[in-house]
């Protein structure tokens, strides 16, 4: 199992290469996104986290409108960094 800030790295190369030659909201990118925006959130920086998710939905929506796949997936990146949060919180 990676390390939260194994995660983040390797999801910021990808994302790098990605958006070098290719569409900053295709299906690959937006998972990418939400990777890097729940692995943030598990290192502990949840503002950080909930910044990268919030803006993955806002261009994900502006882009897709509602209902497409990559607005669902960005839904479940907003769910999961709450869920990280929640659990940091009950655990203090």
């Amino acid at each position: 199992m990676s390390t939260p800030q194994q995660r983040i790295h390797e999801a910021t190369r990808r994302l790098l290469d990605l958006l070098s030659s290719g569409d900053p909201l295709s299906s690959e990118a937006v998972e990418l996104r939400a990777e890097l925006g729940e692995a943030t959130a598990e290192a502990g920086h949840l503002e950080d986290a909930f910044y990268q998710v919030d803006e993955l939905l806002k261009d994900a929506q502006r882009e897709h409108g509602p209902d497409h796949g990559t607005v669902t997936r960005a839904r479940a990146a907003v769910a999961a960094v709450e869920e990280i949060a929640r659990r940091g919180v009950e655990g203090s």
